[in-house]
C-alpha cells in the first residue's frame, strides 16, 4: 500500500498538477508530471473505464506498479495517473512496462536505478 505522505488528498493539488503539468500518454495510462516538492501521487479512474470493480481494478494496477518501482524515482515530482479503457484487459506487467517508459520518456527515473 502507498503510504498516506505519498498521496494528493486536496483539490489544488490535482489542479495544479494538471495547469502546470506536463502529460505523457501511452496504451493503458495518462501520466501528468510536475516537478514540485513533496513527492506525491494521484490516481483517477473516470467511469469510461466500466463499472466500480473495473475502475478500482485500475487504480489498483497503477498503485502497485507504482509500489514495486517507487525507489527507482527522483524525488522532486508530483504525478497523477489516468486510467485508460485499454487497462481493463491488461496484466500488472504490461501496466507496469508501459508506467515505466512513460518515466524514461519523461526523465523522472533517477540515475543509479535505471
Amino acid at each position: 500500500m502507498l503510504p498516506k505522505a505519498y498521496r494528493m488528498s486536496k483539490k489544488s493539488d490535482f489542479e495544479k498538477v494538471f495547469t502546470y503539468g506536463k502529460s505523457y500518454s501511452s496504451r493503458y495510462v495518462v501520466i501528468y508530471i510536475f516537478k514540485g516538492l513533496p513527492l506525491k501521487f494521484g490516481f483517477i479512474a473516470s467511469k469510461k473505464i466500466g463499472n466500480a470493480v473495473k475502475r478500482n481494478r485500475a487504480k489498483r494496477l497503477m498503485r502497485e506498479a507504482l509500489r514495486l518501482n517507487l525507489y527507482r524515482l527522483k524525488k522532486e515530482y508530483q504525478m497523477i495517473f489516468i486510467a485508460r479503457s485499454f487497462i481493463n484487459n491488461a496484466s500488472l506487467q504490461d501496466v507496469e512496462k508501459s508506467i515505466i517508459n512513460i518515466w524514461k520518456k519523461a526523465g523522472v527515473l533517477s540515475e543509479d536505478n535505471i
